[in-house]
């Protein structure tokens, strides 16, 4: 994916470079989760199951709580005041999308292909959810520097992991993963070309 970024944004320029980058990740993610899960993957991805947060309960709940009380505390809050409503429809819209096909891909597949491998299921797709996230800063660098982001993105993937790898249900775990980029408002400026 970091060649499929550095071509868009030497292709369309940084704008376009990087919309036309995250539409090919995405195509990518939707049509391997489709491919290795079937048709029904995502529908399955998506089902009801109890309990909701995997056992202990408590640790599913605090693994699904801390990334979007966090992104909304450090993103949400301070960059409200200076957006207007077509960034925050823009970044809504984006995390959502982004969120649901990640976890097809990222969590969901691998708990199809092995769900009672923790390696497997849980932990290697943690840490190539956390690598993935080098590529786009090919085109936008992140505050935080490529290290430290790509380590928070794994450790994203090893909580969103654990629950969907417990409860074999993608559910939960979409909503707090929506919740999380879509609190990021400035990322919206990316999208919009502002």
């Amino acid at each position: 994916m970091r060649g499929a970024f550095t071509v868009s944004r030497d292709r369309f320029g940084e704008h376009v470079g990087y919309v036309a980058g995250f539409g090919a990740y995405w195509a990518t993610c939707a049509g391997a989760a489709i491919a290795l899960s079937g048709r029904a993957g995502p529908r399955r991805s998506f089902a009801e199951v109890r309990p909701r947060l995997g056992r202990p309960l408590t640790l599913g709940a605090v693994l699904l709580l801390w990334p979007p009380v966090g992104a909304i505390a450090t993103r949400f809050v301070p960059e409200i005041r200076s957006a207007d409503v077509p960034m925050v429809a823009t970044i809504a819209a984006v995390g959502t999308v982004n969120a649901v096909i990640e976890e097809l891909f990222w969590r969901g597949v691998y708990i199809d292909l092995w769900p009672d491998d923790p390696w497997l299921g849980w932990l290697w797709p943690a840490l190539g959810f956390g690598a993935w996230h080098l590529a786009p800063q090919v085109i936008h660098r992140s505050s935080m520097g490529p290290v430290p982001y790509v380590l928070s993105a794994t450790a994203l993937g090893l909580s969103w992991g654990w629950v969907a790898w417990r409860t074999k249900s993608l559910r939960w775990v979409a909503l707090s993963h929506a919740i999380t980029d879509g609190s990021g408002i400035r990322n919206a400026r990316f999208f919009l070309g502002t």
